[in-house]
């Protein structure tokens, strides 16, 4: 269930970092999210790999809950482009038909298959009247929302659908904010169908790749080391940060799954099961070594995602990664390199502070009892509810003549049991 927060630098005026991003959203990640304080205003902008359920279905949470929260602003959504790959079921041999499966394609539907809840939520404001609509940024398409909604609502989806055949280069930008200095690029690689895509982030000198799930394959490569765009010639400069998915051997990954207390015969269905996923999908651990030793420079840090993290797994994973790149030894810091080199597995609420002198691993230490994320007003705003533009759902408030929301605008009351009656009070008002 992958998703990566990435926060650059700080803004000390505002109290929040510089830019802010959120890759890939898989099935459960807004609650840990929301126990690293980590809110919805925070993240409005969504950077998807390919459209896995385990990489893009919190995106639900995250949509409908952040307008009633603190974003009051469009959710923008990058992904690749339609894959293209013809239906081989379409009954009229004659002629061909091909899915409509890409990002503005997901975000549209997305936004109807939501309607309900939107509309339920809407006797709260969900805008502010000080947004101002982002200009200057470099985007892979025109800003054209979806469903309907004024551009500055926080129900306003606006997808930047990605054309992943296009980005083989790997100078195919994403985003790219001269104000913060961030640059997101993609490049397409090899995942059960045509389409997925990884991402290259670049802000004050420093490199973070993401690969979302890929067979082994030469993009990443290249990414990796990183060297000046249209000079294939020049020397690599490597990255700081390379993270990619690796996935245990067949045998093992059949054993996990189905909770077998030792490895099953490799020509059991599970295994071969899973060979099949892997030859599809994904990069095993013998074949992550061996990317890893193409890799010059090697990234300052290599960190193993989509992996099942126990003890067994990783000594088994990394005795494959040493036998084919020997100068990785996990955590442990190779002679000579104070900072070089090491490789790492991820976990939920792994935070990582780089720095051009030093990369930094830590675990997220997380209220076990937390509720949500501290509310952010947005810029502009009051916790008095000033600033806000009237919700789409408002009634006037007769003590001041103002409109105000409206929570009875879409509810039958008929059957409600009041707070007082004419048998007498039943429950007070303030919720004791």
């Amino acid at each position: 269930m992958m998703s990566i927060f990435v926060e650059v630098g700080w803004d000390s005026t505002r109290g929040q970092p510089l830019d802010q991003f959120v890759f890939d959203c898989g099935s459960g990640v807004a609650a840990n999210y929301g126990a690293m304080n980590i809110g919805p205003g925070r993240m409005d902008k969504i950077f998807l790999t390919h459209l896995h359920a385990d990489h893009m279905s919190d995106l639900v949470h995250i949509y409908c809950f952040g307008p009633p929260a603190d974003r009051k602003s469009p959710l923008w959504v990058w992904g690749p482009g339609r894959s293209g790959v013809p239906n081989p079921d379409y009954p009229d041999k004659s002629s061909t038909q091909y899915y409509e499966d890409g990002t503005n394609d997901f975000c549209q539907h997305l936004r109807e298959l939501c309607r309900w809840h939107s509309e339920s939520m809407s006797f709260e404001t969900t805008a502010y009247t000080a947004y101002t609509a982002p200009t200057n940024w470099t985007l892979p398409q025109p800003v054209q929302p979806v469903g309907g909604e004024p551009t500055n609502d926080g129900y306003s989806i606006i997808p930047m659908e990605l054309d992943w055949d296009q980005g083989q280069s790997g100078d195919q930008v994403a985003y790219h904010n001269p104000d913060t200095g961030v640059t997101i690029s993609f490049f397409p690689v090899i995942h059960t169908r045509k389409g997925s895509i990884g991402y290259k982030l670049e802000w004050g000198g420093l490199t973070m790749i993401f690969s979302g799930d890929t067979k082994p394959e030469q993009n990443c490569l290249n990414q990796a080391i990183n060297r000046p765009p249209n000079d294939p010639n020049a020397p690599g400069r490597g990255v700081d940060v390379f993270i990619h998915e690796m996935v245990p051997a067949p045998q093992i990954w059949a054993m996990k799954s189905n909770n077998l207390p030792s490895l099953p015969d490799e020509n059991s269905p599970g295994v071969k099961s899973m060979v099949t996923v892997q030859n599809s999908s994904h990069t095993p651990q013998g074949a992550f070594g061996y990317l890893l030793s193409q890799i010059s420079p090697r990234p300052r840090l290599t960190v193993a995602t989509h992996f099942p993290v126990a003890d067994d797994t990783v000594e088994s994973a990394l005795a494959s990664v040493k036998a084919h790149c020997k100068v990785y030894r996990g955590n442990q810091r190779p002679a000579g390199a104070a900072d070089a080199a090491r490789l790492t597995w991820s976990f939920d609420r792994m935070v990582i502070t780089v720095s051009k002198d030093r990369i930094v691993e830590q675990k997220g230490v997380a209220d076990p009892f937390g509720y949500s994320a501290n509310y952010q007003a947005p810029p502009g705003t009051g916790l008095d509810g000033s600033g806000f533009l009237t919700p789409k759902y408002w009634c006037t408030d007769p003590a001041t003549g103002t409109p105000v929301g409206d929570p009875y605008a879409q509810i039958d009351t008929s059957t409600e049991i009041n707070p007082c009656g004419t048998d007498g009070c039943h429950y007070a008002v303030d919720g004791y």
